[in-house]
């Protein structure tokens, strides 16, 4: 039996630094582009993907779309489902959800949450999420934008609510490495495959998307900036409207 490569598991202090009291003004920002990329009627149902707490599935539901979220920490979702809001949801990795074929118009994995894993399992876990879109259904992803990291690696301190983090970042062959130390002195280390846009559109046609729209700052009109650490790709699987931007 092959065992896995535990990464990315998100600890309890993770959840207690980063995300909760993530202001409001953020979702609403991050939900607007969201349907932006994907308006209602034409795109209604939602699969979202490593939807930690829930904050954009339970936002989704509210604007009239049908959404399941997906999530494998088991504290993160029972959280999610105490809030309930609408969405239904899903205990479940993202390697083990191959969802059902054309189940959904949309799916989204915001918040970096995509490319934990070896570079062939990240290409396996867009194909099941294309395999799971209707024709002219679409992907969104809120990634890393590796010319930021590149030129942004080396340790620094920074101050958040519960005190002040210690992070290292290192980028090496086309991977980002970040440790953090935590204030209890309690340390966690997460990696993820960076994509350019070149990069994006070779992962995307190989799972039978097209790379539609790429822009920064949730923003389709924003291009990307090195000097900002998030990029946004758009993917549209089998276009029925040959469009190069989101209508």
């Amino acid at each position: 039996m092959t065992m896995r490569r535990e990464v990315n598991l998100y600890s309890p202090h993770w959840f207690e630094f980063f995300h909760v009291g993530i202001a409001e003004t953020r979702t609403t920002r991050e939900v607007d582009f969201i349907c932006a990329c994907a308006p209602s009627p034409r795109f209604r149902d939602i699969v979202d993907v490593c939807c930690g707490m829930g904050r954009h599935a339970r936002a989704l539901v509210s604007r009239s779309y049908n959404v399941v979220g997906v999530e494998r920490d088991s504290a993160a979702i029972a959280r999610a489902r105490k809030l309930s809001g609408g969405p239904r949801y899903v205990h479940a990795d993202v390697r083990d959800y191959p969802p059902k074929t054309s189940a959904y118009d949309v799916a989204i994995v915001m918040s970096q949450s995509f490319g934990y894993f070896d570079a062939a399992t990240n290409r396996k876990v867009l194909q099941q999420l294309a395999s799971g879109l209707r024709e002219g259904g679409r992907v969104v992803l809120d990634l890393w934008q590796p010319e930021f990291f590149v030129a942004h690696q080396g340790e620094r301190d920074f101050q958040v609510l519960g005190g002040i983090v210690r992070e290292r970042k290192v980028v090496k062959d086309g991977r980002l490495f970040v440790q953090l130390e935590y204030p209890d002195g309690a340390q966690e280390r997460f990696e993820w495959q960076l994509f350019t846009p070149s990069e994006m559109t070779a992962l995307a046609n190989e799972a039978g998307l097209s790379l539609i729209a790429t822009c920064t700052d949730f923003d389709l009109a924003t291009k990307p900036d090195a000097a900002k650490p998030r990029i946004q790709f758009v993917l549209e699987r089998d276009s029925l409207w040959g469009s190069a931007a989101c209508r």
